[in-house]
This record gives structure tokens, C-alpha cells and sequence, in this order.
């Protein structure tokens, strides 16, 4: 066996000779460590939001000018509803009901501009109907036995002049029986979301048909989505094959910027009531204002309530700028300090009302460095009320690396 020569070596040299292992070890490791920091992956540059989540419209609201008895609402189209008064029991609300008729009806028959649509042929059951219901002084259409008229002229027959006969013609044309139609109508008021709504009968002629005013503002806007529908209330008259001219039993049409919708009286136990929408101009810009107003003594009583309604609205809601283009909603702030603002892309301007909350949610991602200017940066969610406007946000600046020195001295 060959003795180790290192061990022959004097201790002095073997000494030497472990520094210089030792030193190398070192550097090797010294020169990882500074590779490893070098070329770690950098944090993701965390996001703060900084735009107010919550802020009310200044002012207080005016005292709207609720009617001295029975029950109210009114609501801004957009907006949403601006207040109630009266509860919420569900009374009778006699020929409002043709409403979710017409409703319905164009629902499942839907018709474009300038349509007549299918065309119905009046049956001696529907001039019988007629008679019986003209004998009872309800609100008529007259019809003979032949007769054929459009679904448009129906619908006018309907909403116009109130022909509580019509109700039950475009019933049986859309369901096949009144019984089934009922149904329908039930149906949609609870895929509407009318709590306090059931209907008994397509003309409201019953006592038993019955909402609240919360409940026919929302059916009345969605109504007045339907162009047809927005279309025939307003007319003052129309002229109908048998009937000849008949009009609109709506008396306040055309003031107050009042375009429908619909009236409904029970004689025999003294209600009246009026759902309606009016049109208003708030700078440049159109807005539609609806209510109802039930319980009334007569029609006069509640077309002045709602009028007095439509004036205070009109005379309180404004366009406000709720978000202002390039003020600052968020920043990205990385731990090596470089920082870029998120800034509003545009204005927002929104339909106020005093009291109403504006909220607004950021929701940024946390991004890599290195980014550039313009880099995608989230979105941004405005809502006032029933409005609501989403915008994407991007960076102001870039996001650069970190320099060689706070890589090296980063703790984490």
C-alpha cells in the first residue's frame, strides 16, 4: 500500500491547501447566491384600489306630494323607484289589469313595426259576450259576428278605449281559453316579480284582480319596452272596423309629458286609479318617469295625483358626472418602488337623485413586472340605483424591473 502523499505533506502546506478549497467554496457559493437573487422571480406587484366604494347623492329629496288617500309609487326608468306611500296590500286595480294582458299577448305574439299581425275573426259567442257586457254598462267595444281585426287593432280596441269584450277575444286568440290566458298572466307576474299581483280575470272588471303601485310601475316599465305597446298607448284615438273612432279614455294624454299608460275604474265601489309614464328632459337628455296611483274616488282624483307626481320628479332629478375621465381608481405600488396609476378611461354621467347611493367596485389583478403603459388593469363598476356602467381599466405608466441592487438586497 502507497502512503498518501498529501499526508507526507508538512501540517503548513496541508493548512494552505484547505484555505484554498475553503475559499473556493465560498466564491462558488457567494456567486450562486448572487445568481439565485439575480434571477429569482419577482413578486407580483400587488393592486390598491382607491376609489370611494360608497358615496350618496348630496341634497336632500324632495317631499313628493303623495295623494291624500289610497296608495303610490313612482320610479325613474333606469333609476329605479324613488319612493312608495300607502303600504303594500294588494287592492283592486280594475282595467290596469289589461296591462299584463297586452302584455302577455305581445309577449307571445310579438309584433315589429308598422305590423298588423294575425288577424282574429269575431265569433257570435264574442257579439254575444259583447251585448251581455254592454247591458252591465261595462267598458265595450262594439264587434258583429265576421268581423276580423288584427292583433294591433285588438291590442288598440284593449288599451284605448278599455274594451273589456277585447280582453277576453285576445285571450282565447293567444291561450286558446280565458282560463288558460288567467294562468299565463299569474305566471308572468311571478317571473316578474310581482309579489303583491294576482289576476282573475283579463279585464280587471273583478274586484279580485289585484296589485299595488310598486308592482305596476315595474309591470308598466316592462311594458313600455315593447315598442308596439309604447306606441298604441299613446294615441289619443284610432279608428276600429265595427266601432268606428274611439278614444282613449287616458284624458290627461299629452300633458305633463304623460305618453300612456293605462286607466282603471270600478264605478259600483268608487276606486279609480292611473298607472302611467311621462316623459322629462334633464339637460340633453330624455328620461321617462313612471308611477301608479290607486285607490282614488274617481279618475280626476288620480290623474292629478299623478301629475302632481311627475312635476316634483321632474323638478328633482338630475344628470350628475359620477365618475370624472382620469381620476384615480386604483395604483399598483411594487415593493422596489415603482408605482403606476389606474385612471378613470372616461366621464360617467348618471341620472341623480338626492339620496340615492353611487357605489363603485374595483377589482384590479396583481400584475408582473415588467409592464408596460396601458397594460390591462381590471374593470371598474359604477351603480346608481337601477344604472349601471362597467369600464376596463389600464395603467397610466409602465411598471419597470427592480435595478441589480434591490435584487440583491430584497429580505424576501
Amino acid at each position: 500500500m502507497q502512503p498518501d502523499p498529501l499526508l507526507n505533506k508538512p501540517p503548513r502546506r496541508r493548512r494552505r491547501w484547505g484555505a484554498v478549497v475553503g475559499i473556493v467554496v465560498l466564491l462558488l457559493l457567494l456567486v450562486g447566491t448572487v445568481l439565485f437573487e439575480l434571477f429569482r422571480p419577482l413578486p407580483a406587484v400587488a393592486a390598491t384600489p382607491t376609489a370611494t366604494s360608497e358615496r350618496r347623492v348630496a341634497g336632500d329629496p324632495p317631499a313628493l306630494p303623495w295623494p291624500a288617500k289610497g296608495q303610490a309609487a313612482v320610479a325613474i326608468q333606469g333609476v329605479g323607484t324613488l319612493g312608495t306611500f300607502g303600504g303594500d296590500t294588494p287592492g283592486p286595480v280594475a282595467s290596469i289589469t289589461k296591462v299584463m294582458t297586452a302584455y302577455v299577448v305581445l309577449s307571445d305574439h310579438p309584433l315589429a313595426a308598422g305590423e298588423q299581425g294575425p288577424a282574429v275573426t269575431i265569433t257570435a259567442a264574442d257579439v254575444a259576450d259583447f251585448k251581455k257586457r254592454q247591458t252591465a254598462q261595462e267598458s265595450v267595444v262594439a264587434v258583429t259576428a265576421g268581423e276580423q281585426l288584427s292583433e294591433y287593432q285588438l291590442l288598440q280596441g284593449l288599451l284605448l278605449p278599455s274594451g273589456n269584450n277585447l280582453a277576453d277575444v285576445v285571450a282565447r286568440f293567444d291561450a286558446g281559453s280565458v282560463d288558460a290566458f288567467i294562468t299565463k298572466m299569474n305566471a308572468s307576474a311571478t317571473k316578474l316579480q310581482m309579489t303583491h299581483t294576482k289576476f282573475v280575470d283579463t279585464s280587471g272588471v273583478s274586484q279580485q284582480s289585484q296589485s299595488t303601485p310598486g308592482d305596476l310601475v315595474f309591470l308598466s316599465q316592462q311594458a313600455m319596452t315593447l315598442p308596439v305597446f309604447a306606441e298604441i298607448v299613446k294615441q289619443p284615438e284610432v279608428t276600429l272596423p265595427v266601432a268606428g273612432r274611439v278614444f282613449n279614455v287616458d284624458a290627461v294624454l299629452g300633458q305633463d309629458g304623460i305618453v300612456g299608460v293605462k286607466t282603471g275604474s270600478l264605478p259600483d265601489i268608487g276606486i279609480a286609479g292611473f298607472a302611467f309614464a311621462a316623459t322629462a328632459q334633464v339637460g340633453s337628455q330624455s328620461i321617462i318617469v313612471l308611477g301608479a296611483v290607486t285607490g282614488q274616488d274617481s279618475l280626476e282624483n288620480a290623474f292629478n295625483a299623478s301629475k302632481a307626481l311627475i312635476r316634483a320628479v321632474k323638478s328633482g332629478v338630475k344628470s350628475e358626472r359620477v365618475v370624472t375621465a382620469a381620476s384615480e381608481v386604483g395604483v399598483y405600488q411594487a415593493p422596489w418602488g415603482a408605482k403606476a396609476s389606474v385612471l378613470a378611461p372616461k366621464d360617467v354621467q348618471m341620472f341623480s337623485w338626492p339620496g340615492l347611493t353611487v357605489k363603485t367596485t374595483v377589482e384590479m389583478p396583481a400584475l408582473a413586472a415588467p409592464a408596460q403603459a396601458e397594460t390591462p388593469a381590471g374593470t371598474m363598476t359604477v351603480s346608481l340605483g337601477d344604472q349601471q356602467v362597467k369600464l376596463d381599466l389600464k395603467t397610466s405608466g409602465p411598471i419597470p424591473e427592480p435595478g441589480r441592487r434591490w435584487r440583491l438586497t430584497r429580505i424576501s
